[in-house]
């Protein structure tokens, strides 16, 4: 009798267990949840590089994120737990995050090729434009010798 109350009980309490991928009432979309995660990895890497000025501005990088999305820290993590049960999402979701930072770095390499080259247009425009003051302003040697000799 007893081995069979055991057994009931220990069928029972594995009844409760549950495999389900049950979805949370306020679950946060895939397109939200890429946003969330790339501005999360932005601020991660900025804060690692600018660190002493986040602290110093009182800023709290996670918590501005949710503030942000009008999301709370258990919304987020129920919302990660659920994508990350399904492996293909959850691949989904950080491919689409690693495709936009991949955006955002190229844009800043192109920002940056752009502004050499238009640093050096116009370094190469000064030079010129020095080079014409010099010769408006300097005067022949000529002019200079006539020019004591008169005094």
């Amino acid at each position: 009798m007893k081995k069979l109350f055991l057994i009931l009980f220990f069928l029972n309490s594995c009844s409760f267990v549950n495999d389900d991928n049950e979805i949370p009432k306020d679950l946060i979309s895939e397109q939200e949840m890429i946003d969330i995660i790339y501005d999360m990895s932005l601020i991660s890497v900025s804060k690692g590089i600018n660190k002493r000025i986040l602290e110093n501005n009182g800023m709290k990088p996670k918590k501005y994120i949710l503030n942000k999305y009008g999301i709370d820290s258990l919304q987020f993590v129920l919302s990660n737990e659920y994508y990350s049960k399904d492996l293909e999402k959850y691949l989904s979701i950080y491919e689409n995050v690693l495709q936009k930072l991949e955006i955002n770095r190229q844009s800043i390499v192109d920002s940056i090729e752009n502004y050499r080259k238009d640093r050096a247009k116009r370094s190469k425009e000064i030079n010129q434009e020095e080079k014409k003051k010099n010769k408006l302003s300097d005067p022949k040697a000529s002019e200079l010798n006539s020019k004591i000799l008169k005094n």
